[in-house]
C-alpha cells in the first residue's frame, strides 16, 4: 500500500485525542459535555493550544474509512445526511481534501486556517464554513450534492477558487468578507449552482470572476459591497442566471448594494428581472486620454453588451452612478425602469472638453425593450445615446434633467417607440437628436426647457435644440405651455417630419438669436399646425413647403426675428375663420405676409386667397389678389433701372385705382360712364365740324363720345367729325381709355366665368 500524505505524522496531540474521542462518542470538536460551547475568535492573534489541530491529522481522520477508527458521525437530525461538524478549532498545516469522496457534510464553525484548504476534485455531501477564517479556499473541480455555504467567513489574501466546480444546492456566501486587493477574491470561471448564489451583505476586496458561470436560482449580492477600484469589480461574462440578478437594498441591515469598480456583463443571459434599486455605483478610476476610440466607453461601471434579460432592468429609485450605464445590442424582455436615477460623468472632463467628445451617462445603441422606458425624474450628466433603439411601450423623460451644455445630450437618432414619447417639465441642457425616429403616439415636451443647444465644430455653428427631422409622428407633437412655458434656444428642427394629427406650440418661446432660424418646419406635414408663441421667436420662421389642414397664427409669429418664409407652404383653413364682414383681419393677415421674408413672393398671397376662395369669401380673395399685384409692380419697380421705376410705379397706381388690377371689372364700367359723362359734356360745349358738310350730319355729342370710348362698337361717328385743338386730345385720350378699360373688363369677366366653371 503507497504511503499517504498522513502516513508519518507521528502520535496525536492532547488536543487531537480529545478529538477522537468526540468524534467517537458523535460530539463536535469544542463541545465540553460538561460546560457550554467555549467560542473561538477567530481573528486574534493568539490561541489556546488546546484549540489547534493539525491539518494532516484532520485529513487522515475524514479520509479513512470511520468503520477503522471506531467513530461515528456527528448527526444532526434523524434521517438527513450525516454531518461531520468541527466547532472553535484551529487547523493548521494543510486540510488537503483533493479528489477525496466523503459521503458526509463538512461543517466548520468558528475555524480558523492557517492554510489554504484544498478541495480540488473533492466530492461532498455538502460544505459550511460558518464564521471562519482562512486565507483562501482551493475548490476547483469540487462536487457538492447540497448547499456549499461559506457565511460570515473572512478570505484574507487568498482565491476563494471554485473554477468548474458543481454545487447540487445554492452558493451562499452572505455576510461574508474575501480580501485580496488588486487580485482575484473569487475565481469561478464555469461554475454551475443548481440553486441560487446568495451573497447578501457580501464584501469583497478584489475581483470577483465568474464568467460562463450556469447558476439555477438567482444571484443576489443585496446590501453587499464590491471594491476592486479602477478595475473590473464582477467579471460575468456569458452568465447563465434562472432566476434574477439582484443588488438592491439589504432587507435586514437596509444597506445598498455597493460597487467601486465596472460590472462586467456582456452576452449575460438572465431569466428574471437586473434589480440594481438603490445601488451606488463607482468606476473609480482617472479620465479618458486623448486619442482614445470614441465607440469605447472607459469609465463604465455596468456594462450589459449583447445581453438578455427575460424580465425588469431597474436602475430605479436611488440609484447612483458615476460611470456609464451601457447596454449596446441588448434585449429587456420588461421594463427598463430608470426614475429618480442620478449618473454623474460631470467629473471625468471639464466642460469645454465634453463639447469635443462628449461622455455617455446611458448608452443604449441596438437595443431592443420590450415594455417601457421610464426614466422620470432621472438626473443625467452625460450623454444619452439610444440610436437605432426600439421601445415597444412608451418613454418616459418627465421632470427629467439632461445636463450636458453644448453637446448632443440625447443622441436617440432612429429610435422607434411604440406608444408616447413624454419629456414634460424636463430641464434640458444641449441638444435633443431625434433625426428619423418613429414616434407611434404622442411626443410630449409639455412646459420643457431646451437650453444651450449643441456645438457644431465643423460648421461653427450652433445645432438645433430640437431635432425631429423625417421623424415620423403617429399622433401629437405638443411644445406647449403647461405650468411654464416651452422654451427653446436653440432651433426647433421639423424638415421633412410627417405628424399624424397636430403640432402645438401654443404659449412658446423660441429662439434666442444664436441661430439663423428658431422654426424650421421646411417639408412638414401635419393635420393642424398651431403657431401660436407667446414671444415673436428670436430667429427665422421656416415654413416652405409644409402643409396642415389647419392652421393657427398670431401676429407674435409675423413678427419674428429674420421674417417668415412661407413659400409653397399649402394649408386649407384657418382655426378661426373670418367672417365675410370683417374686413380688418384680412388688412392685419395682409399686413403680416408683407413681413414674409423681405422680398416679394407670389405663393403666399395665392394661398391664402385660394383658402378664402374656398371658404366662400370671394371679396376676401380679390382684396388678396390685388394685394398680390401692387405687391408685385413694387418688386418689379424695385428690379428696374432708375429711370424706369417711376413710369412702373405710375402704372400700377393707375392699374389699382381704375380697375383694381382687373379685379373689379365694375369699376372699369364706373370709369366709362365717367369720361363718357365727362366727354359728352366737354363736346356739348365743344361742337366739331363735320368733314363732309354735305351728308348733312347729325351732331350728338354723347354718341361721339361713346364711339371713341367703346373700340368694339362703331357707331359711325368717329369718322364723321373733325376734331381740332383741345378737342383733338380729348378725344385720343378717350380712345385710349377706351382700349384700357374695355380690355380690363373683358378680362375680369374672363376671370370670374373661370373661377365659376371651378
Amino acid at each position: 500500500m503507497p504511503n499517504r500524505p498522513w502516513d508519518n505524522i507521528g502520535a496525536p496531540t492532547a488536543a487531537e485525542q480529545r478529538l477522537d474521542d468526540l468524534l467517537g462518542q458523535g460530539r463536535a470538536w469544542g463541545r465540553r459535555p460538561e460546560g457550554p460551547v467555549v467560542p473561538l475568535d477567530v481573528h486574534a492573534d493568539m490561541f489556546d493550544p488546546d484549540r489547534e489541530i493539525r491539518g494532516e491529522y484532520l485529513t487522515r481522520k475524514l479520509v479513512e474509512s470511520p468503520d477503522e477508527q471506531g467513530w461515528r458521525a456527528f448527526w444532526r437530525r434523524g434521517g438527513q445526511q450525516p454531518v461531520v461538524r468541527i466547532e472553535d478549532a484551529v487547523i493548521t498545516g494543510r486540510l488537503d481534501l483533493r479528489a477525496a469522496e466523503l459521503p458526509y457534510l463538512l461543517e466548520f464553525v468558528r475555524c480558523r486556517f492557517d492554510m489554504r484548504p484544498d478541495l480540488r476534485q473533492a466530492t461532498l455531501a455538502g460544505l459550511v464554513l460558518w464564521n471562519c477564517r482562512f486565507p483562501g479556499l482551493n475548490g476547483r473541480n469540487l462536487r457538492t450534492s447540497h448547499d456549499t455555504v461559506l457565511r460570515n467567513c473572512t478570505s484574507v489574501g487568498g482565491i476563494v477558487d471554485l473554477a468548474d466546480a458543481q454545487l447540487g444546492g445554492s452558493l451562499l456566501l452572505n455576510d461574508s468578507e474575501l480580501r485580496n486587493p488588486g487580485g482575484r477574491a473569487i475565481y469561478a470561471d464555469r461554475l454551475e449552482i443548481a440553486g441560487a448564489m446568495l451573497g447578501l451583505r457580501l464584501k469583497v476586496s478584489g475581483e470577483v470572476r465568474i464568467p460562463g458561470v450556469k447558476i439555477g436560482g438567482n444571484l443576489n449580492f443585496s446590501g453587499g459591497a464590491l471594491r476592486n477600484r479602477g478595475r473590473t469589480a464582477l467579471n460575468a461574462n456569458g452568465i447563465q442566471i434562472g432566476g434574477s440578478l439582484r443588488g438592491d437594498v439589504d432587507p435586514i441591515s437596509g444597506g445598498p448594494f455597493s460597487v467601486a469598480g465596472l460590472l462586467y456583463l456582456p452576452s449575460a443571459h438572465i431569466e428574471g428581472d437586473l434589480r440594481l434599486r438603490d445601488a451606488v455605483l463607482e468606476p473609480g478610476v482617472s479620465p479618458p486620454k486623448r486619442g482614445e476610440s470614441q465607440h469605447d466607453d472607459p469609465i463604465s461601471t455596468l456594462l450589459l453588451d449583447r445581453g438578455e434579460v427575460r424580465g425588469d432592468v431597474q436602475l430605479d429609485q436611488g440609484f447612483r452612478s458615476g460611470g456609464t450605464i451601457r447596454l449596446v445590442s441588448s434585449k429587456i424582455g420588461g421594463d427598463l425602469r430608470m426614475a429618480g436615477a442620478q449618473i454623474d460623468l460631470s467629473w471625468s472632463r471639464s466642460p469645454s472638453a465634453s463639447v469635443e467628445k462628449p461622455m455617455r451617462a446611458l448608452h443604449l445603441d441596438g437595443t431592443e425593450i420590450l415594455g417601457n422606458l421610464e426614466a422620470a425624474n432621472t438626473v443625467l450628466h452625460g450623454q444619452m445615446r439610444m440610436v437605432d433603439v426600439n421601445v415597444h411601450g412608451s418613454f418616459q423623460l418627465t421632470r427629467a434633467r439632461l445636463i450636458g451644455p453644448r453637446t448632443d445630450t440625447l443622441q436617440a437618432n432612429r429610435i422607434q417607440v411604440g406608444s408616447n414619447f413624454d419629456c414634460r417639465e424636463a430641464d434640458i441642457s444641449g441638444t435633443l437628436q431625434l433625426q428619423g425616429a418613429d414616434i407611434g403616439a404622442n411626443v410630449d415636451l409639455r412646459s420643457a426647457q431646451l437650453l444651450k443647444p449643441a456645438w457644431h465644430r465643423h460648421r461653427s455653428a450652433y445645432k438645433s435644440s430640437l431635432d425631429l427631422r423625417a421623424a415620423n409622428i403617429g399622433r401629437d407633437l405638443v411644445c406647449a405651455e403647461g405650468i411654464r412655458p416651452f422654451r427653446a434656444e436653440g432651433e426647433v428642427q421639423l424638415r421633412r417630419a410627417v405628424i399624424g394629427r397636430a403640432a402645438n406650440f401654443w404659449g412658446c418661446v423660441l429662439g434666442d438669436g444664436s441661430s439663423t432660424n428658431a422654426f424650421n418646419a421646411f417639408g412638414l406635414v401635419a393635420q393642424e399646425l398651431t403657431l401660436l408663441p407667446a414671444e415673436p421667436p428670436q430667429g427665422r420662421v421656416v415654413l416652405r413647403q409644409a402643409q396642415c389642414e389647419l392652421l393657427a397664427d398670431n401676429a407674435k409669429t409675423w413678427d419674428a426675428v429674420g421674417g417668415v418664409d412661407v413659400e409653397d407652404f399649402t394649408y386649407y383653413n384657418l382655426s378661426r375663420p373670418i367672417e365675410p364682414t370683417d374686413a380688418a383681419r384680412v388688412r392685419e393677415r395682409l399686413a403680416w405676409l408683407r413681413t414674409t421674408s423681405g422680398r416679394y413672393q407670389p405663393g403666399p398671397y395665392d394661398q391664402l386667397a385660394t383658402v378664402f376662395r374656398n371658404s366662400g369669401n370671394e371679396e376676401h380673395a380679390v382684396t388678396v389678389l390685388i394685394e398680390k399685384q401692387r405687391r408685385r409692380y413694387q418688386a418689379l419697380a424695385g428690379a428696374s433701372p432708375l429711370l424706369l421705376r417711376p413710369p412702373v410705379r405710375l402704372w400700377s397706381l393707375l392699374q389699382r385705382s381704375t380697375v383694381a388690377y382687373g379685379y373689379r371689372p365694375l369699376r372699369a364700367l364706373l370709369w366709362l360712364l365717367a369720361f363718357a359723362a365727362g366727354g359728352s359734356a366737354w363736346f356739348s360745349a365743344h361742337e366739331l365740324q363735320p368733314i363732309n358738310e354735305e351728308d348733312h350730319p347729325v351732331w350728338n355729342p354723347f354718341l361721339y363720345t361713346v364711339d371713341q370710348l367703346v373700340p368694339i362698337i362703331n357707331l359711325g361717328h368717329d369718322v364723321m367729325w373733325r376734331a381740332d385743338g383741345h378737342s383733338q386730345w380729348i378725344t385720343v385720350v378717350l380712345i385710349a381709355v377706351g382700349w384700357v378699360l374695355a380690355t380690363t373688363v373683358a378680362a375680369g369677366i374672363t376671370r370670374a366665368l373661370r373661377r365659376e366653371e371651378r
